[in-house]
């Protein structure tokens, strides 16, 4: 991977986060007045870098996805897609590691309680983003929709995607409003094994099941293009680990050097592919170096408020690009546009998109949440603990 290239990605993701923490400011009395505490400030912000990691992954894409072939980005790889394969990795290891804190936490788990949660939590602003996105789609298709192709894929949306379909409505494809769905599918999974994972958690040849589960992880990792669930574990792995609560400054500097490193590494200055085995354990060992040295910036309030919004960025932000291009594609020719135009476009998109963020997360997201027990969210992930009342 060309060395410049991969510079200009680490200055563009600290620009863009820049932009996205000061924008998210303008709305911070909005947004901390939802008053959602948090048990791992780290986790949490943490969480709100994967999000602009996922924008950032989509914003060249944008071109892409609405038919230009031939782009300006076309000679740089495989930077972008890692950059937000990465993010989604995350928060993955996210959903693991905090929900199986909850299990080594909680002697008691009421399940039927948790899945009421989950829903509350996760279903409503997905599915108001779902009906914004088949409005876009109709809307350019000439409300033409029902069709064989259209209606399975309306009922994938409803389900989450565990009904496969083609993501096309009245021909139009989804992929450029809501490729990003594709992860909540794989969280639904996790939460619906948690059950017995927490069974297996409490017998005592739990760690003749890890080894097992590791094992497998192993095997699917060499064997499939593409493995979700082995990060699941990765996270678990991560919250034993920080159970242990270590406390050594060189290893907690260490780890952190380790997973700036890995953070570089992964903006491209060597090629590695978006999944497999690599990417498995450069993204494992990156989230356990963060949860051993708990970074002291991922602390800052102005991440916590990228990360109760963090939920509606990622479901908003493609929608937004994608009607900002189609109307940027009226006055410009989207195959001629150089870097500075490209990026500057996208840069105003910011404010547009975490406004709405803020105004989905205010009037949607906080809604559902409830008032006595505060309670979880996922892909980005938050879940409960007993132990402080606070969402984490």
């Amino acid at each position: 991977m060309k060395t410049e290239y991969s510079l200009e990605v680490i200055a563009l993701t600290l620009l863009i986060i820049l932009m996205f923490i000061a924008f998210s400011s303008i709305f911070r009395s909005k947004i901390e007045s939802a008053e959602v505490q948090h048990e791992y400030k780290f986790i949490n912000g943490l969480r709100g870098l994967a999000a602009i990691f996922v924008f950032i992954n989509h914003a060249p894409f944008v071109l892409i996805n609405l038919g230009v072939k031939n782009t300006v980005f076309s000679a740089w790889g495989q930077i972008y897609p890692n950059l937000g394969s990465f993010g989604v990795q995350i928060f993955f290891c996210i959903t693991g590691f905090l929900f199986f804190d909850k299990v080594m936490k909680s002697k008691h788990i009421d399940w039927g309680d948790f899945f009421v949660a989950r829903i509350r939590r996760v279903a409503p602003l997905y599915y108001l983003a779902s009906f914004l996105v088949f409005i876009i789609a109709i809307s350019f298709a000439g409300f033409d929709f029902l069709d064989k192709e259209s209606i399975t894929t309306i009922a994938g949306l409803v389900t989450f995607n565990f009904i496969d379909n083609p993501m096309k409505i009245g021909g139009v494809s989804l992929v450029p409003l809501s490729s990003v769905t594709w992860t909540l599918v794989h969280e639904w999974r996790f939460y619906a094994v948690l059950p017995m994972v927490a069974i297996f958690y409490r017998s005592r040849y739990r760690s003749i099941i890890l080894t097992v589960a590791i094992l497998i992880a192993a095997i699917d990792l060499g064997t499939s293009a593409v493995v979700c669930w082995a990060y699941f574990l990765s996270g678990m792995v991560a919250a034993v680990v920080h159970k242990k609560n270590i406390t050594n400054k060189p290893v907690k500097f260490f780890s952190m050097l380790i997973a700036v490193g890995i953070f570089v590494w992964v903006c491209g200055l060597v090629d590695v592919p978006g999944y497999g085995a690599l990417r498995f354990a450069l993204a494992t060992i990156f989230f356990i170096c963060i949860t051993i040295s708990n970074p002291y910036f991922l602390h800052y309030q102005f991440l916590n408020r990228l990360s109760d919004i963090s939920y509606s960025v990622y479901l908003l932000h493609l929608p937004v690009l994608f009607l900002s291009f189609k109307l940027l594609s009226v006055f410009f020719d989207l195959a001629a546009l150089d870097k500075v135009t490209f990026w500057v476009a996208n840069f105003v998109t910011i404010p547009i998109i975490v406004a709405l963020s803020t105004i989905t997360f205010v009037h949607v997201e906080k809604r559902f949440m409830r008032k006595k027990r505060v309670e979880q969210t996922n892909a980005p992930t938050v879940a409960y603990s007993e132990k402080t009342n606070a969402v984490i």
